[in-house]
């Protein structure tokens, strides 16, 4: 049996860079420090060990007999709600105390009028390392856009609150573009700039109580990127942390084990968009759901296997039943194709 032992929490230092007062206070407000996770290994004492034919039931481990009773209903599972809607209709808003949006190195490729909504109703931004080069960009290309066009002038885009990152994809232009933003600096190289940004910001997150986090995300980038991007969905899920990666045409987020239930905007069922369920790092032993157009009863899911790509809805409601993580991933609307409607009406 695998148990976890939490220890009390570890002081975290941090260099700031360009502008260190603001950022050390920035990270001050949130009074937390990190926690340290030891990992030990328990097991039957030696001689309360037996050699009969079903010794490898005590490898079974807490969580697995766990799903088991509940899959049983002697245990109820635990049950989640999803909106995304509020991420891909006109909301563009998360949570009862907001969202963070954060910025990876990576070109930009959600729609501009969704990255400006989503901006504009955070509670914390955030810039990633070389991020912050393409939200630079990208507030630029808005203020010129607006120039070429005529457009009356708007209100500017909403200032970042830190940028974060170990600093060698940043450029000097960014550095001084961006000089009055606090910069916290996160050398450690066993972890992507992603991964650290989030321990960053959970402090702050929890302090404030966001639940949110919308992350800019490429998925036509190099595959090693896209999977390190969804191991940080592994390495930040908690009960109060839920962490969306929106690209130009999808949302994904990790579903733990638990029963959820997903309300799916009526536009995505009546077009039939697509939607899927990946068993990425180990294997779903059972998977059931509701409300697809083609659902999975007690499925196992695992790569080699059988997984469930390509499929669409049925209902607005989609309900999964799993006793494993899985990536939900969900084609969102034709952001361009809606402007470019709404334009002509």
């Amino acid at each position: 049996m695998i148990l976890v032992k939490l220890y009390g929490t570890g002081g975290c230092t941090m260099t700031a860079a360009g502008a260190p007062g603001s950022a050390l206070n920035w990270m001050r407000r949130s009074r937390h420090g990190f926690g340290l996770i030891r990992i030990t290994r328990v097991g039957r004492p030696a001689h309360q060990r037996t050699t009969h034919s079903a010794t490898h039931r005590f490898l079974c481990t807490k969580t697995t007999i766990g799903f088991r009773q509940q899959m049983d209903h002697t245990i109820p599972p635990k049950e989640f709600k999803w909106t995304p809607g509020n991420l891909i209709n006109e909301n563009f808003k998360l949570g009862d105390h907001g969202h963070v949006c954060v910025v990876l190195n990576r070109q930009i490729q959600v729609p501009a009028h969704v990255v400006k909504l989503l901006w504009k109703n955070a509670a914390v931004r955030c810039a990633v390392d070389g991020g912050s080069n393409h939200w630079r960009d990208f507030v630029v290309a808005q203020a010129m856009s607006k120039k070429a066009n005529g457009s009356a002038p708007t209100t500017p885009l909403e200032p970042l609150d830190v940028i974060t990152g170990d600093f060698d994809s940043i450029t000097e232009e960014t550095v001084d573009f961006f000089k009055t933003t606090p910069k916290v600096h996160t050398p450690d190289q066993d972890a992507t700039d992603f991964t650290k940004a989030m321990a960053v910001l959970q402090p702050v997150m929890a302090q404030r109580k966001i639940q949110d986090v919308v992350v800019f995300h490429d998925t036509s980038g190099r595959l090693d990127q896209v999977m390190a991007n969804l191991n940080t969905l592994y390495k930040s899920q908690k009960d109060n942390c839920n962490v969306f990666l929106l690209s130009g045409d999808s949302v994904t987020w990790l579903l733990r084990p638990g029963k959820h239930t997903i309300k799916v905007p009526v536009d995505l069922v009546t077009s039939q968009r697509w939607c899927s369920l990946m068993p990425v790092g180990s294997s779903a032993h059972n998977v059931t759901t509701t409300g697809l157009k083609w659902n999975l009863y007690h499925a196992q899911l695992e790569f080699g296997g059988m997984v469930s790509t390509s499929n669409t809805y049925a209902t607005e409601f989609v309900q999964v039943e799993t006793d494993a993580n899985l990536i939900w991933s969900m084609g969102a609307y034709e952001f361009e194709d809606k402007v470019r409607q709404a334009a002509k009406t």
